[in-house]
């Protein structure tokens, strides 16, 4: 019987993918193609990016976003976004809701050596990168990046948008807001509330709650700002 994945031909053709568009050329993109060789399940058609042209690892730049829903009536069903919109999380809102107008379908992208409970729960669109570890009781919501080495101790819960940077670490009941940047190598206590629009700096250890919409860094975690941003969900 043949595999429900793929099974190579002599040419060296691969058979029984799922066809997938990236978008977004840049570094993101890179561990994006680097988990999807892995998983051996999607055959990637191209990336699509707005100033950038040539290829990513020899997968060529087919345009821009307009020729997304030409891919789509073309036979393309999936999409993953690749852009890690540091500077302005929201991006990522927009075109997830492009790519769900047209009518792609956004997986969920685990990583082979992630440590993923099966009591856990991820919705679409969110990459779960190499090396991280989430528990029992974890809820991530769509279109979230945990990146590399982070720790999600149980009973989080991550909201639409999110990004947890590398080697951040989340003790056990945590509660992450939307559009919300944890930066590298940050920490947040037991039980700790992080509001929506929140960006929390790089390394910083976060032991109060932090409302919407607020700048927070050091040792530890400060509010220095509030951005007046009106918080998509």
């Amino acid at each position: 019987m043949l595999s429900s994945h793929f099974v190579p031909s002599t040419k060296g053709m691969i058979i029984n993918m799922k066809k997938i568009v990236l978008i977004g050329a840049g570094g993101q993109c890179k561990v994006i193609i680097d988990i999807l060789k892995s998983l051996n399940e999607y055959e990637i058609v191209g990336i699509t990016d707005e100033k950038f042209q040539g290829n990513v690892f020899n997968i060529p730049i087919i345009g821009s976003d307009d020729i997304l829903e030409k891919l789509y009536r073309d036979g393309v069903r999936y999409a993953f976004i690749c852009i890690g919109a540091l500077n302005n999380i929201s991006i990522r809102n927009k075109i997830y809701d492009k790519l769900k107008y047209i009518g792609f379908e956004l997986p969920t992208l685990i990583h082979k050596t992630a440590v993923v409970s099966s009591f856990s729960h991820i919705e679409e669109s969110t990459c779960v990168m190499a090396g991280v570890v989430i528990n029992p009781g974890v809820y991530i919501g769509k279109n979230c990046i945990i990146n590399t080495g982070a720790v999600i101790e149980h009973d989080c819960i991550i909201r639409n948008n999110t990004h947890i940077s590398p080697k951040v670490a989340l003790a056990g009941g945590v509660k992450v807001g939307y559009n919300t940047h944890v930066g590298i190598g940050g920490s947040i206590i037991q039980n700790i509330n992080i509001g929506n629009s929140v960006t929390i700096g790089a390394g910083s250890v976060v032991i109060n709650d932090i409302n919407d919409n607020a700048l927070a860094v050091g040792v530890p975690a400060r509010v220095i700002k509030i951005n007046e941003l009106t918080n998509e969900k």
